[in-house]
């Protein structure tokens, strides 16, 4: 097996979306504001380590439970079997989950919270579970892997505890917990979405293996229009919270505005015109960058909430 391979294996990408959005969620919502906190740059990295294993160790055990399905989706996608054998893609999860929980339970130890290990055999449990029993049902497994992704930042918070806050530090702190809130909450709806829409571009393998996913129990387009309805409550809520937010006259407000904001409405307008699985293959790529740029705003947001607090 090559390192590309590897990679595409492990779904690099998407991990490094999460790291990015643990790295920023501490550097500028956390350490940018000078708090105290629990977590040294070292266990940062190892936590981020933690949770990059663990997760990519979750993309290789539901490839493995889902290679029959990814033969008629995604044959030219295929690597389970085809490129690694189902017995050495079991070692690498064994490995990466081990790995990944011992090194969050080294962490937990370390800032004397023991049973925060607990976390990481618990997400690794969940992961699993998903693979084997959540995948296919409906809505239940968009759930579970979108609540993943959106704790990925809430974990930060977590862990990296302030300590020793004063009275405007609390309320500063306060506020930085919201706006990590908020960016968790976008993530999961952002990542909900993807999770139907991927649903709809899978619906022959998934049918194949007599999975219970929306599109198969209620049709593509019903399912469709589930999706459209979401975005669009998504898109009036990250309105009305940019407008409370920020002030309108602050290039914060016009990032969001322009390259968040109009990109989902795109994406809206274009997800109601489509009709084949490459135009839904299309769309999923589209709301994966929309997440990126809603993480790239963090630092911007950051500023924001120091020039008001200051």
């Amino acid at each position: 097996m090559n390192v590309s391979v590897f990679f595409n294996l492990i779904r690099w990408k998407n991990l490094v979306l999460i790291a990015l959005m643990q790295f920023y969620t501490e550097y500028f919502l956390l350490s940018n504001f000078g708090f105290e906190t629990a977590l040294s740059n070292s266990l940062l990295y190892l936590l981020i380590i933690s949770t990059f294993l663990i997760t990519a160790s979750g993309y290789i055990i539901n490839d493995i439970i889902d290679v029959k399905g990814d033969v008629i989706n995604k044959p030219n996608k295929v690597i389970i079997s085809k490129y690694i054998s189902v017995a050495s893609a079991l070692k690498l999860y064994r490995i990466g989950t081990f790995l990944g929980i011992i090194i969050g339970s080294y962490i937990a130890f370390k800032i004397e919270k023991p049973f925060y290990s607990f976390y990481f055999v618990g997400i690794s449990a969940l992961l699993y579970f998903y693979s084997i029993y959540l995948k296919g049902k409906m809505l239940i497994g968009n759930f579970v892997v979108s609540i993943l992704l959106a704790f990925s930042m809430i974990v930060i918070l977590i862990f990296d505890f302030p300590l020793n806050l004063n009275s405007l530090q609390s309320d500063l702190y306060l506020k930085i917990q919201s706006v990590i809130i908020m960016y968790s909450a976008f993530a999961f709806l952002l990542n909900f979405i993807r999770e139907i829409i991927k649903d709809i571009e899978d619906i022959d393998g998934d049918y194949s293996q007599k999975h219970s996913t929306l599109p198969i129990l209620i049709g593509m387009k019903r399912t469709r229009n589930i999706a459209i309805g979401i975005s669009l409550f998504t898109i009036f809520l990250l309105l009305v919270v940019t407008i409370n937010l920020v002030d309108i006259l602050t290039i914060s407000f016009s990032y969001i505005i322009v390259f968040i904001i109009i990109p989902l409405t795109y994406f809206a307008y274009n997800l109601w015109t489509a009709e084949t699985i490459k135009n839904y293959n299309h769309l999923s790529k589209v709301l994966k960058i929309i997440i990126l740029l809603g993480i790239i705003s963090i630092p911007l947001i950051s500023i924001y909430i120091k020039n008001a607090f200051n």
